[in-house]
């Protein structure tokens, strides 16, 4: 009962679900417009959707073991995938003129993406519990701390990871490293590019 618990944890906030409300928070943020915030999220929604279809084109193809990408050799496939989407992203941000902050959200997604890649031949840090580390302390940098609320997921989605084998405790601990040092990093960006203030 305990693993299918830790497996429902896992499943829910895998990483192509956390990322679904980010543009909407973060354009509502910057524009206080909703529908422009929908208009984007809609946006990004579809080349999320297109990353999480190719990832599992991939798995039924034998390139990734699951969905997870569990083993670390598969990661830097993984990375150059997103990275090619990413640059697609960026293209349609500039022909649509897409609100500042996501330029600035990209940007750290690159970061992330370089993190990654450079501690990918080193240990295969937790994506899971990286982004839920990202999402919740970015949020409550531009959300005056709303979103620390939300800061016992990190344990809970670190657990579970380990708890279904995926991820060793080091693991999901450098995952949680990298998920705090990237809202720091946007932070500055921030601040220095949007020039916004960080509360409501």
């Amino acid at each position: 009962m305990v693993t299918i618990f830790a497996r429902f944890i896992s499943f829910i906030f895998n990483p192509y679900f956390l990322l679904v409300p980010i543009p909407y928070l973060l354009v509502l943020r910057q524009t206080g417009d909703p529908i422009a915030a929908i208009k984007w999220t809609l946006f990004s929604m579809g080349f999320l959707g297109a990353v999480g279809l190719l990832v599992y084109i991939f798995v039924k193809k034998g390139y990734f073991t699951d969905l997870d990408i569990s083993k670390r050799e598969q990661r830097p496939l993984f990375f150059l995938m997103i990275t090619l989407f990413a640059i697609l992203y960026f293209v349609g941000l500039f022909y649509f003129q897409g609100p500042m902050v996501l330029y600035v959200s990209l940007i750290g997604i690159f970061i992330s993406l370089l993190l990654f890649s450079f501690l990918s031949s080193k240990v295969k840090a937790s994506i899971h519990v990286a982004t839920i580390t990202a999402m919740i302390f970015s949020l409550s940098l531009l959300y005056n701390g709303k979103f620390l609320l939300l800061l016992f997921l990190i344990p809970l989605i670190a657990w579970s990871r380990v708890k279904i084998q995926r991820h060793t405790k080091r693991e999901v601990f450098v995952g949680g490293v990298l998920g705090l040092a990237i809202p720091l990093v946007m932070f500055v960006l921030f601040k220095v590019v949007l020039n916004i203030s960080l509360s409501l």
